[in-house]
Protein backbone atom coordinates (compact mmCIF):
# COMPACT_ATOMS: atom_id res chain seq x y z
CA UNK A 1 0.00 0.00 0.00
CA UNK A 2 1.44 3.40 -0.73
CA UNK A 3 2.62 6.09 1.55
CA UNK A 4 0.31 8.36 0.77
CA UNK A 5 -2.74 6.57 1.37
CA UNK A 6 -0.85 5.40 4.88
CA UNK A 7 -0.51 8.63 5.88
CA UNK A 8 -4.35 9.45 5.12
CA UNK A 9 -5.49 7.05 7.13
CA UNK A 10 -3.50 8.13 9.57
CA UNK A 11 -4.45 11.64 9.51
CA UNK A 12 -8.17 10.22 8.96
CA UNK A 13 -8.03 8.47 12.31
CA UNK A 14 -6.88 11.43 14.72
CA UNK A 15 -10.77 12.05 14.61
CA UNK A 16 -12.20 8.87 15.27
CA UNK A 17 -9.46 8.42 17.98
CA UNK A 18 -10.55 11.93 19.61
CA UNK A 19 -14.43 10.34 19.43
CA UNK A 20 -13.41 7.48 21.07
CA UNK A 21 -11.69 9.27 24.02
CA UNK A 22 -15.07 11.04 24.67
CA UNK A 23 -17.19 8.11 24.21
CA UNK A 24 -15.40 6.29 26.80
CA UNK A 25 -15.78 9.37 29.19
CA UNK A 26 -19.51 9.02 28.56
CA UNK A 27 -19.69 5.69 29.22
CA UNK A 28 -18.11 5.82 32.35
CA UNK A 29 -20.50 9.15 33.19
CA UNK A 30 -23.40 6.80 32.36
CA UNK A 31 -24.16 8.30 29.01
CA UNK A 32 -26.62 6.59 26.79
CA UNK A 33 -25.73 5.49 23.83
CA UNK A 34 -21.82 5.84 24.49
CA UNK A 35 -21.18 1.93 23.85
CA UNK A 36 -22.95 2.15 20.50
CA UNK A 37 -20.39 5.27 19.59
CA UNK A 38 -17.31 3.73 20.91
CA UNK A 39 -18.38 0.20 18.77
CA UNK A 40 -18.93 2.18 15.24
CA UNK A 41 -15.46 3.89 15.96
CA UNK A 42 -13.72 0.79 16.44
CA UNK A 43 -15.92 -0.78 13.37
CA UNK A 44 -14.64 1.89 11.05
CA UNK A 45 -11.00 1.92 12.27
CA UNK A 46 -11.14 -2.06 11.24
CA UNK A 47 -12.78 -1.88 8.09
CA UNK A 48 -10.29 0.55 7.27
CA UNK A 49 -7.56 -1.12 8.40
CA UNK A 50 -8.01 -4.27 6.42
CA UNK A 51 -8.60 -1.69 3.22
CA UNK A 52 -4.93 -0.51 3.52
CA UNK A 53 -3.71 -3.25 4.55
CA UNK A 54 -2.56 -3.28 8.43
CA UNK A 55 -3.51 -6.96 9.49
CA UNK A 56 -1.88 -6.57 13.31
CA UNK A 57 -4.32 -3.21 13.73
CA UNK A 58 -7.10 -5.01 12.11
CA UNK A 59 -7.02 -8.22 14.17
CA UNK A 60 -6.67 -6.10 17.71
CA UNK A 61 -9.99 -3.77 16.22
CA UNK A 62 -11.66 -7.17 15.50
CA UNK A 63 -10.76 -8.62 18.69
CA UNK A 64 -11.63 -5.48 21.02
CA UNK A 65 -15.07 -5.01 18.77
CA UNK A 66 -16.15 -8.51 19.70
CA UNK A 67 -15.76 -7.44 23.67
CA UNK A 68 -17.90 -4.51 22.79
CA UNK A 69 -20.30 -6.27 21.31
CA UNK A 70 -20.89 -8.69 24.44
CA UNK A 71 -21.43 -5.55 26.44
CA UNK A 72 -23.50 -4.45 23.59
CA UNK A 73 -25.85 -7.71 23.77
CA UNK A 74 -25.82 -7.87 27.76
CA UNK A 75 -23.46 -10.42 27.62
CA UNK A 76 -21.31 -8.38 29.35
CA UNK A 77 -20.71 -5.92 31.66
CA UNK A 78 -17.71 -3.45 32.50
CA UNK A 79 -16.44 -3.36 36.04
CA UNK A 80 -15.25 0.21 37.97
CA UNK A 81 -11.80 -0.19 36.54
CA UNK A 82 -12.78 -0.83 32.59
CA UNK A 83 -12.90 2.68 31.42
CA UNK A 84 -9.14 2.90 32.26
CA UNK A 85 -8.77 -0.37 30.64
CA UNK A 86 -10.46 0.92 27.60
CA UNK A 87 -8.69 4.01 27.38
CA UNK A 88 -5.72 1.51 27.25
CA UNK A 89 -6.67 -0.04 24.43
CA UNK A 90 -7.75 2.99 22.68
CA UNK A 91 -4.07 4.04 23.38
CA UNK A 92 -2.61 0.52 21.65
CA UNK A 93 -4.76 1.20 18.49
CA UNK A 94 -3.07 4.94 17.92
CA UNK A 95 0.10 3.59 18.83
CA UNK A 96 -0.53 0.86 16.64
CA UNK A 97 -1.57 3.72 14.08
CA UNK A 98 1.11 5.83 14.25
CA UNK A 99 3.90 2.91 14.25
CA UNK A 100 2.23 2.33 10.84
CA UNK A 101 3.15 5.93 9.26
CA UNK A 102 5.91 5.81 6.86
CA UNK A 103 7.45 8.94 8.93
CA UNK A 104 7.50 6.92 12.08
CA UNK A 105 7.36 3.08 11.26
CA UNK A 106 8.85 1.26 14.07
CA UNK A 107 6.19 -1.11 14.94
CA UNK A 108 5.37 -4.10 13.66
CA UNK A 109 2.76 -3.48 11.35
CA UNK A 110 1.76 -7.38 10.50
CA UNK A 111 1.07 -9.66 13.75
CA UNK A 112 4.42 -11.54 15.10
CA UNK A 113 4.67 -13.47 18.11
CA UNK A 114 6.43 -10.42 20.42
CA UNK A 115 3.34 -7.67 19.02
CA UNK A 116 0.85 -10.71 19.08
CA UNK A 117 1.72 -11.00 23.13
CA UNK A 118 1.89 -7.14 23.01
CA UNK A 119 -2.08 -6.77 22.02
CA UNK A 120 -3.15 -9.79 24.18
CA UNK A 121 -2.08 -8.12 27.35
CA UNK A 122 -3.95 -4.99 26.49
CA UNK A 123 -7.49 -7.19 25.98
CA UNK A 124 -6.44 -9.34 29.20
CA UNK A 125 -6.38 -6.30 31.08
CA UNK A 126 -9.94 -5.25 29.55
CA UNK A 127 -11.27 -8.47 30.01
CA UNK A 128 -9.83 -8.82 33.89
CA UNK A 129 -12.47 -5.88 34.89
CA UNK A 130 -15.57 -7.64 32.86
CA UNK A 131 -18.03 -9.49 34.24
CA UNK A 132 -20.48 -11.92 32.82
CA UNK A 133 -24.17 -11.49 34.11
CA UNK A 134 -26.86 -13.77 34.37
CA UNK A 135 -29.75 -12.98 32.35
CA UNK A 136 -32.77 -15.20 32.12
CA UNK A 137 -33.84 -15.77 28.18
CA UNK A 138 -36.93 -13.58 28.39
CA UNK A 139 -34.84 -10.70 29.37
CA UNK A 140 -32.28 -11.44 26.96
CA UNK A 141 -34.95 -11.61 23.83
CA UNK A 142 -36.57 -8.68 25.15
CA UNK A 143 -33.20 -6.65 24.93
CA UNK A 144 -31.88 -7.69 21.68
CA UNK A 145 -35.06 -6.75 20.51
CA UNK A 146 -34.92 -3.30 21.95
CA UNK A 147 -31.26 -3.14 20.81
CA UNK A 148 -32.49 -3.89 17.06
CA UNK A 149 -35.03 -1.05 17.30
CA UNK A 150 -32.09 1.64 18.33
CA UNK A 151 -30.08 0.46 15.59
CA UNK A 152 -33.19 0.71 12.81
CA UNK A 153 -33.32 4.21 14.63
CA UNK A 154 -29.69 5.72 14.59
CA UNK A 155 -29.53 4.00 10.63
CA UNK A 156 -32.30 6.55 9.90
CA UNK A 157 -30.62 9.03 11.21
CA UNK A 158 -27.07 8.60 10.07
CA UNK A 159 -28.51 8.27 6.64
CA UNK A 160 -30.12 11.50 7.21
CA UNK A 161 -26.90 12.97 8.05
CA UNK A 162 -25.28 11.65 5.04
CA UNK A 163 -26.96 13.39 2.99
CA UNK A 164 -26.69 16.51 4.86
CA UNK A 165 -22.93 16.30 5.71
CA UNK A 166 -19.67 16.17 3.31
CA UNK A 167 -15.99 15.16 4.77
CA UNK A 168 -13.50 18.17 3.86
CA UNK A 169 -9.67 17.65 4.82
CA UNK A 170 -8.55 20.06 7.43
CA UNK A 171 -5.90 21.48 5.07
CA UNK A 172 -7.94 22.12 2.78
CA UNK A 173 -10.53 24.40 5.00
CA UNK A 174 -6.76 25.70 6.21
CA UNK A 175 -6.06 27.27 2.83
CA UNK A 176 -9.90 28.52 2.62
CA UNK A 177 -9.39 30.42 5.42
CA UNK A 178 -5.71 31.98 4.96
CA UNK A 179 -7.40 33.56 1.63
CA UNK A 180 -10.24 34.45 2.54
CA UNK A 181 -8.48 35.93 5.49
CA UNK A 182 -5.84 37.64 3.14
CA UNK A 183 -8.92 38.68 0.36
CA UNK A 184 -10.42 40.44 3.99
CA UNK A 185 -7.08 42.15 4.49
CA UNK A 186 -6.40 43.34 1.06
CA UNK A 187 -9.86 44.82 0.57
CA UNK A 188 -8.95 46.59 3.65
CA UNK A 189 -5.79 48.83 2.72
CA UNK A 190 -7.29 48.81 -0.88
CA UNK A 191 -10.20 50.67 1.01
CA UNK A 192 -8.32 53.01 3.19
CA UNK A 193 -5.70 53.69 -0.34
CA UNK A 194 -8.98 54.61 -1.90
CA UNK A 195 -10.22 57.22 0.78
CA UNK A 196 -6.64 58.95 0.84
CA UNK A 197 -6.62 59.01 -2.82
CA UNK A 198 -10.03 61.00 -2.52
CA UNK A 199 -11.69 58.37 -4.52
CA UNK A 200 -15.31 58.68 -2.44
CA UNK A 201 -17.23 57.51 -5.97
CA UNK A 202 -16.08 53.85 -4.58
CA UNK A 203 -17.04 54.32 -1.27
CA UNK A 204 -20.74 52.57 -1.30
CA UNK A 205 -18.99 49.44 -3.72
CA UNK A 206 -16.33 48.78 -1.87
CA UNK A 207 -17.70 49.00 1.72
CA UNK A 208 -20.11 46.11 -0.34
CA UNK A 209 -17.19 44.10 -1.44
CA UNK A 210 -15.76 44.63 2.07
CA UNK A 211 -18.83 43.54 4.14
CA UNK A 212 -19.25 39.80 1.79
CA UNK A 213 -15.78 39.51 1.91
CA UNK A 214 -15.97 39.34 5.98
CA UNK A 215 -19.25 37.23 5.94
CA UNK A 216 -17.29 34.64 3.33
CA UNK A 217 -14.51 35.00 6.17
CA UNK A 218 -16.88 34.28 9.39
CA UNK A 219 -18.40 31.24 7.27
CA UNK A 220 -15.11 29.83 6.80
CA UNK A 221 -14.58 30.33 10.72
CA UNK A 222 -17.97 28.21 11.05
CA UNK A 223 -16.90 25.62 9.29
CA UNK A 224 -13.83 24.61 11.38
CA UNK A 225 -15.54 24.83 14.48
CA UNK A 226 -16.19 22.02 16.54
CA UNK A 227 -17.80 21.42 20.02
CA UNK A 228 -15.13 22.32 22.97
CA UNK A 229 -16.72 18.63 24.08
CA UNK A 230 -14.76 16.94 21.33
CA UNK A 231 -11.34 17.39 23.34
CA UNK A 232 -12.41 17.28 26.86
CA UNK A 233 -12.81 13.16 27.59
CA UNK A 234 -8.84 13.14 28.07
CA UNK A 235 -9.22 15.62 30.76
CA UNK A 236 -11.77 13.36 32.73
CA UNK A 237 -9.30 10.33 32.16
CA UNK A 238 -6.75 12.43 33.57
CA UNK A 239 -8.38 13.15 36.65
CA UNK A 240 -9.52 9.87 36.93
CA UNK A 241 -5.98 8.46 36.64
CA UNK A 242 -4.44 10.88 39.13
CA UNK A 243 -7.19 10.28 41.56
CA UNK A 244 -7.24 6.71 41.53
CA UNK A 245 -2.68 7.08 41.96
CA UNK A 246 -3.46 9.08 45.07
CA UNK A 247 -6.02 7.78 46.84
CA UNK A 248 -8.76 10.68 46.19
CA UNK A 249 -11.94 10.95 45.60
CA UNK A 250 -12.73 13.56 42.75
CA UNK A 251 -16.08 14.60 40.45
CA UNK A 252 -15.06 16.12 37.58
CA UNK A 253 -17.45 18.33 36.05
CA UNK A 254 -17.48 19.64 32.22
CA UNK A 255 -19.83 22.73 30.98
CA UNK A 256 -20.00 24.32 27.76
CA UNK A 257 -19.01 21.10 25.92
CA UNK A 258 -21.39 22.64 23.07
CA UNK A 259 -19.39 25.86 22.73
CA UNK A 260 -17.67 25.95 19.42
CA UNK A 261 -14.08 26.52 19.08
CA UNK A 262 -11.54 26.39 16.39
CA UNK A 263 -10.35 22.90 15.48
CA UNK A 264 -6.60 24.46 15.03
CA UNK A 265 -6.91 26.18 18.01
CA UNK A 266 -8.70 23.02 19.70
CA UNK A 267 -5.87 20.92 19.16
CA UNK A 268 -2.95 23.17 20.28
CA UNK A 269 -4.95 24.40 23.62
CA UNK A 270 -5.47 20.06 24.67
CA UNK A 271 -1.69 20.39 26.32
CA UNK A 272 -1.51 23.52 28.13
CA UNK A 273 -5.38 22.75 29.39
CA UNK A 274 -4.34 19.00 30.71
CA UNK A 275 -1.63 20.81 32.51
CA UNK A 276 -4.29 23.10 34.32
CA UNK A 277 -6.67 20.38 35.10
CA UNK A 278 -3.18 17.90 36.22
CA UNK A 279 -2.38 20.58 38.66
CA UNK A 280 -5.48 20.84 39.81
CA UNK A 281 -6.27 16.98 40.96
CA UNK A 282 -2.76 16.70 41.96
CA UNK A 283 -1.88 19.80 44.23
CA UNK A 284 -5.06 21.06 44.51
CA UNK A 285 -7.38 18.58 45.53
CA UNK A 286 -6.97 16.81 49.14
CA UNK A 287 -7.51 13.51 50.11
CA UNK A 288 -10.81 12.40 51.52
CA UNK A 289 -9.64 12.37 55.04
CA UNK A 290 -8.50 15.79 55.07
CA UNK A 291 -11.54 16.96 53.21
CA UNK A 292 -13.52 15.69 56.34
CA UNK A 293 -11.50 17.29 59.36
CA UNK A 294 -11.35 20.69 57.23
CA UNK A 295 -15.86 20.37 56.89
CA UNK A 296 -15.63 19.10 53.47
CA UNK A 297 -17.46 16.83 50.97
CA UNK A 298 -14.85 14.09 51.11
CA UNK A 299 -15.07 14.07 47.60
CA UNK A 300 -13.66 16.76 45.90
CA UNK A 301 -14.66 18.95 42.48
CA UNK A 302 -13.05 19.77 39.27
CA UNK A 303 -14.72 21.58 37.32
CA UNK A 304 -13.95 22.84 33.75
CA UNK A 305 -16.26 25.42 31.76
CA UNK A 306 -15.85 26.93 28.30
CA UNK A 307 -18.00 30.03 27.35
CA UNK A 308 -17.86 32.60 24.72
CA UNK A 309 -17.83 36.31 25.73
CA UNK A 310 -16.77 39.50 24.20
CA UNK A 311 -15.22 38.02 21.03
CA UNK A 312 -13.35 35.64 22.76
CA UNK A 313 -13.39 32.12 24.52
CA UNK A 314 -12.86 31.99 28.14
CA UNK A 315 -11.93 28.81 29.73
CA UNK A 316 -11.91 28.25 33.53
CA UNK A 317 -10.32 25.38 35.30
CA UNK A 318 -11.85 25.01 39.21
CA UNK A 319 -11.13 23.01 41.88
CA UNK A 320 -12.44 23.16 45.65
CA UNK A 321 -9.71 22.11 46.83
CA UNK A 322 -6.86 23.49 49.48
CA UNK A 323 -6.28 26.60 47.62
CA UNK A 324 -2.87 28.60 47.27
CA UNK A 325 -1.14 30.87 49.84
CA UNK A 326 -0.35 33.85 48.28
CA UNK A 327 1.95 34.18 51.60
CA UNK A 328 3.87 31.19 50.63
CA UNK A 329 4.54 32.45 47.36
CA UNK A 330 6.01 35.43 48.21
CA UNK A 331 8.20 33.61 51.11
CA UNK A 332 9.69 31.23 47.89
CA UNK A 333 9.71 34.45 45.38
CA UNK A 334 12.10 36.26 48.52
CA UNK A 335 14.44 33.34 48.84
CA UNK A 336 15.35 32.68 45.11
CA UNK A 337 15.17 36.74 45.03
CA UNK A 338 12.95 37.07 43.11
CA UNK A 339 11.50 40.07 44.50
CA UNK A 340 13.13 42.40 48.08
CA UNK A 341 12.42 41.64 51.03
CA UNK A 342 10.63 44.85 51.96
CA UNK A 343 8.15 44.83 48.55
CA UNK A 344 4.70 43.75 49.02
CA UNK A 345 3.06 42.61 45.30
CA UNK A 346 -0.62 42.07 45.56
CA UNK A 347 -1.99 38.59 45.04
CA UNK A 348 -2.37 38.82 41.42
CA UNK A 349 1.17 39.84 40.72
CA UNK A 350 1.90 36.67 43.47
CA UNK A 351 0.12 34.08 41.32
CA UNK A 352 1.92 35.24 38.05
CA UNK A 353 5.09 34.47 39.55
CA UNK A 354 4.22 30.44 39.51
CA UNK A 355 4.29 30.83 35.44
CA UNK A 356 8.03 31.71 35.58
CA UNK A 357 10.45 28.64 35.01
CA UNK A 358 11.28 26.62 37.70
CA UNK A 359 8.61 28.08 39.99
CA UNK A 360 7.11 25.91 42.44
CA UNK A 361 5.56 25.21 45.76
CA UNK A 362 5.45 21.37 45.94
CA UNK A 363 8.12 19.91 48.14
CA UNK A 364 6.64 16.50 46.81
CA UNK A 365 7.72 15.03 43.03
CA UNK A 366 4.88 13.18 41.29
CA UNK A 367 4.48 11.64 38.07
CA UNK A 368 2.63 14.69 36.78
CA UNK A 369 4.11 17.91 38.22
CA UNK A 370 6.39 19.09 41.06
CA UNK A 371 9.60 19.77 39.13
CA UNK A 372 9.02 23.59 38.71
CA UNK A 373 8.35 22.90 34.67
CA UNK A 374 5.09 23.22 33.41
CA UNK A 375 3.42 26.48 34.21
CA UNK A 376 5.72 28.39 32.06
CA UNK A 377 5.31 25.84 29.24
CA UNK A 378 1.34 26.83 29.69
CA UNK A 379 2.13 30.68 29.38
CA UNK A 380 4.14 30.54 26.25
CA UNK A 381 2.04 27.90 24.96
CA UNK A 382 -1.32 30.27 25.22
CA UNK A 383 0.24 33.23 24.55
CA UNK A 384 1.59 32.01 20.83
CA UNK A 385 -2.25 31.98 20.13
CA UNK A 386 -2.41 35.16 21.70
CA UNK A 387 -4.02 34.65 24.97
CA UNK A 388 -3.87 34.63 28.37
CA UNK A 389 -3.53 32.92 31.89
CA UNK A 390 -3.91 33.55 35.48
CA UNK A 391 -4.83 32.16 38.95
CA UNK A 392 -6.84 33.07 41.11
CA UNK A 393 -6.94 31.45 44.55
CA UNK A 394 -8.22 31.30 48.06
CA UNK A 395 -6.54 29.21 51.21
CA UNK A 396 -8.50 26.74 51.92
CA UNK A 397 -11.37 26.87 49.36
CA UNK A 398 -9.64 26.42 46.24
CA UNK A 399 -8.07 27.70 43.05
CA UNK A 400 -9.23 28.91 39.36
CA UNK A 401 -7.46 29.24 36.23
CA UNK A 402 -8.65 31.16 34.12
CA UNK A 403 -7.19 31.13 30.23
CA UNK A 404 -9.01 33.49 27.50
CA UNK A 405 -8.11 32.82 23.44
CA UNK A 406 -9.45 35.21 20.94
CA UNK A 407 -11.67 33.28 18.81
CA UNK A 408 -9.55 33.41 15.48
CA UNK A 409 -6.25 33.51 15.82
CA UNK A 410 -5.01 34.84 12.01
CA UNK A 411 -7.45 38.44 11.82
CA UNK A 412 -8.03 40.71 13.63
CA UNK A 413 -11.22 43.82 13.20
CA UNK A 414 -10.35 46.97 14.95
CA UNK A 415 -9.83 50.71 14.58
CA UNK A 416 -5.53 52.63 14.88
CA UNK A 417 -5.46 54.85 17.88
CA UNK A 418 -2.08 56.95 18.34
CA UNK A 419 -0.10 57.38 21.50
CA UNK A 420 3.33 57.70 22.53
CA UNK A 421 4.95 57.90 18.53
CA UNK A 422 3.41 54.37 17.65
CA UNK A 423 0.13 53.22 15.91
CA UNK A 424 -1.74 51.05 17.87
CA UNK A 425 -4.53 48.45 16.57
CA UNK A 426 -7.37 48.18 19.39
CA UNK A 427 -9.65 45.24 18.18
CA UNK A 428 -13.40 45.77 18.54
CA UNK A 429 -14.47 42.57 20.51
CA UNK A 430 -13.55 44.70 23.91
CA UNK A 431 -14.32 47.81 23.15
CA UNK A 432 -17.43 49.76 24.86
CA UNK A 433 -16.85 53.35 24.44
CA UNK A 434 -15.04 55.98 23.01
CA UNK A 435 -15.16 59.75 24.29
CA UNK A 436 -12.79 62.92 24.54
CA UNK A 437 -12.15 64.69 27.70
CA UNK A 438 -9.47 67.52 28.92
CA UNK A 439 -6.43 66.36 30.25
CA UNK A 440 -6.03 67.82 33.72
CA UNK A 441 -2.49 68.36 34.76
CA UNK A 442 0.49 66.36 33.33
CA UNK A 443 0.98 62.92 33.78
CA UNK A 444 3.72 61.45 35.95
CA UNK A 445 1.93 57.87 35.76
CA UNK A 446 0.55 55.63 33.46
CA UNK A 447 -1.69 54.85 35.91
CA UNK A 448 -4.76 57.33 35.61
CA UNK A 449 -8.68 57.22 36.53
CA UNK A 450 -11.07 58.60 34.07
CA UNK A 451 -14.79 59.86 35.02
CA UNK A 452 -17.08 57.91 33.13
CA UNK A 453 -21.22 57.47 33.46
CA UNK A 454 -21.08 58.97 37.34
CA UNK A 455 -17.81 56.88 38.47
CA UNK A 456 -13.78 56.46 37.67
CA UNK A 457 -12.69 54.27 35.80
CA UNK A 458 -9.27 52.42 36.32
CA UNK A 459 -7.21 53.69 33.55
CA UNK A 460 -3.98 53.10 31.73
CA UNK A 461 -2.22 56.41 29.40
CA UNK A 462 -0.59 54.52 26.60
CA UNK A 463 1.22 57.16 25.61
CA UNK A 464 3.36 57.33 29.01
CA UNK A 465 3.46 53.26 29.34
CA UNK A 466 4.76 53.10 25.74
CA UNK A 467 6.56 56.49 25.57
CA UNK A 468 7.53 57.26 29.34
CA UNK A 469 5.96 60.53 29.06
CA UNK A 470 3.27 60.16 26.40
CA UNK A 471 4.77 62.89 23.82
CA UNK A 472 1.99 61.88 20.76
CA UNK A 473 0.28 64.63 19.05
CA UNK A 474 -1.72 65.80 21.78
CA UNK A 475 0.85 65.95 24.13
CA UNK A 476 0.04 65.93 27.78
CA UNK A 477 -0.70 69.30 30.38
CA UNK A 478 -3.95 71.03 30.69
CA UNK A 479 -6.34 71.68 28.89
CA UNK A 480 -5.30 69.11 25.93
CA UNK A 481 -7.85 66.84 24.45
CA UNK A 482 -7.14 63.09 24.73
CA UNK A 483 -9.39 60.16 23.83
CA UNK A 484 -10.84 57.09 26.45
CA UNK A 485 -11.21 54.12 24.78
CA UNK A 486 -13.55 51.91 26.75
CA UNK A 487 -13.18 48.25 27.30
CA UNK A 488 -14.62 45.62 28.91
CA UNK A 489 -12.76 42.06 29.86
CA UNK A 490 -14.35 39.34 32.08
CA UNK A 491 -16.65 42.06 33.85
CA UNK A 492 -14.37 44.58 34.16
CA UNK A 493 -14.02 47.97 32.86
CA UNK A 494 -10.62 49.97 32.19
CA UNK A 495 -10.54 53.32 30.30
CA UNK A 496 -6.85 53.15 27.55
CA UNK A 497 -5.92 56.62 27.14
CA UNK A 498 -4.79 57.67 23.72
CA UNK A 499 -3.96 60.87 21.51
CA UNK A 500 -6.04 60.08 18.84
CA UNK A 501 -8.39 57.37 17.16
CA UNK A 502 -8.34 56.64 13.37
CA UNK A 503 -9.60 54.55 10.97
CA UNK A 504 -11.31 51.04 11.37
CA UNK A 505 -9.50 48.16 9.53
CA UNK A 506 -8.77 44.25 9.49
CA UNK A 507 -5.18 42.92 9.60
CA UNK A 508 -3.77 39.84 10.39
CA UNK A 509 -1.79 39.52 13.08
CA UNK A 510 2.36 38.49 12.91
CA UNK A 511 3.88 37.55 15.82
CA UNK A 512 6.13 40.19 17.51
CA UNK A 513 9.68 40.73 16.99
CA UNK A 514 12.26 40.17 19.74
CA UNK A 515 12.53 43.42 20.67
CA UNK A 516 9.15 43.83 21.19
CA UNK A 517 8.22 40.29 22.63
CA UNK A 518 8.48 41.80 26.40
CA UNK A 519 6.62 44.69 25.74
CA UNK A 520 3.05 44.91 28.52
CA UNK A 521 -0.28 44.72 26.42
CA UNK A 522 1.21 43.91 23.00
CA UNK A 523 -0.39 40.84 21.15
CA UNK A 524 1.28 40.84 17.60
CA UNK A 525 1.56 43.30 14.63
CA UNK A 526 0.23 43.48 11.56
CA UNK A 527 1.56 45.27 8.57
CA UNK A 528 -0.97 47.66 6.19
CA UNK A 529 -0.92 47.87 2.53
CA UNK A 530 1.15 51.38 2.74
CA UNK A 531 3.49 48.77 4.16
CA UNK A 532 3.65 50.96 7.85
CA UNK A 533 3.31 48.69 10.57
CA UNK A 534 0.70 48.79 13.88
CA UNK A 535 0.80 46.94 17.28
CA UNK A 536 -2.11 45.18 18.21
CA UNK A 537 -3.27 44.90 22.01
CA UNK A 538 -3.89 42.62 24.09
CA UNK A 539 -6.77 44.07 25.93
CA UNK A 540 -7.16 41.21 28.23
CA UNK A 541 -3.84 41.95 29.61
CA UNK A 542 -4.12 45.45 29.79
CA UNK A 543 -7.39 45.33 31.37
CA UNK A 544 -5.46 43.21 34.15
CA UNK A 545 -2.95 45.77 34.26
CA UNK A 546 -5.47 48.65 34.82
CA UNK A 547 -7.07 46.92 37.55
CA UNK A 548 -4.11 46.05 39.37
CA UNK A 549 -2.66 49.35 38.70
CA UNK A 550 0.90 48.95 37.91
CA UNK A 551 3.01 46.99 35.61
CA UNK A 552 4.41 43.44 35.82
CA UNK A 553 6.87 42.86 38.75
CA UNK A 554 10.30 43.88 36.59
CA UNK A 555 12.63 41.08 36.40
CA UNK A 556 15.97 40.55 38.42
Amino acid sequence: MSEDIIEAFASETREILDGMETAIAELEAGGEGAIDALFRYIHTIKGSAGIVGLPRLEAFAHAWETRLGKVRQGQARFGPSSFGALDACRSHVASLIDAARPSVGAASIAPDREATESDERALAALDATMTTPRVDATERIKALREKARGVAVAAQGQTAVADAMARVPASKLEKIQGYSGEIVVALSNFTRSARAAGSTGLNYELAAIESLAASLYRTVLEARMIPFGEIAGRFARAVEEISRDRGTKIRFVLAGAETEIDKSLADRLVEPLLHLVRNAADHGIEKPEARIAAGKNPEGLIALRARRESGSLTIRIEDDGVGIDPNLIRAAAVKRGRIGDEERPDDGELFDLLFEAGFSLSAEVTRWSGRGVGLDVVKKSVGAMRGTVRIESKPGEGSTAIVRLPLALSLVEGFVARAGGLDLLIPFDATQACFEFAEEGRADSPWRTVPWTGRLLPAIDLGALYDEGGSGPGGTGDGARRVAVVLEDSGSRTALIVDEVGETLSAAVRPLDRALADSPGIAGSAILGDGSMVLVLDTAELVLMAQRGRRSIPQR
